[in-house]
């Protein structure tokens, strides 16, 4: 990728994460490759570790992400040894499905899916794809119970 593209993605995200305006730090996001759908709720202090590719974090319709999480796309290391004699790098999409919720210091790593309408809890690091409506918790977080189980509880009482 031009260096110049790259940086102007990097001045994007970082004027995004300091803009107390949603729908202005909505379309910075955007201009610096992170694709965010109709509705959706990023607040301030996102990380997305992409190497400013385009395309490689997509946040979709109607999802709400809490302060300070962490979405890594790309991961290596760096200028390690272990980069140049192992591959051990990882690079593979964040995908986060409609109406998902992730709590406060969330990290997902490469290749993970959030599914529709789940919820991440705070402090949580998601290694592996979440299901639909699934509640999850812990490091590496775990299914806890599922969305939909409040609602059905109450249509049975």
């Amino acid at each position: 990728m031009p260096k110049l593209k790259r940086a102007l993605r990097a001045l994007a995200r970082l004027c995004a994460n300091h803009c107390i305006i949603p729908q202005i730090r909505h379309s910075l996001f955007r201009l610096s490759g992170i694709e965010v759908g109709e509705k959706a709720f990023v607040n301030m202090g996102l990380t997305a570790i992409d190497d400013y590719q385009g395309g490689r974090i997509k946040i979709g319709p109607e999802v709400a992400l809490a302060p300070h999480v962490t979405l890594v796309s790309s991961s290596s290391p760096n200028h390690s040894f272990i980069g140049k004699e192992y591959d051990v790098s990882l690079d593979s999409p964040v995908v986060i499905q409609r109406g998902a919720w992730l709590g406060v210091n969330v990290v997902v790593m490469p290749g993970v899916t959030i599914g529709e309408g789940a919820i991440i809890g705070s402090g949580s690091i998601v290694t592996k794809d979440v299901p639909n409506f699934a509640i999850m918790v812990g490091n590496p977080a775990r299914q806890m119970g599922d969305v939909r189980d409040k609602k059905r509880k109450e249509e049975q009482e």
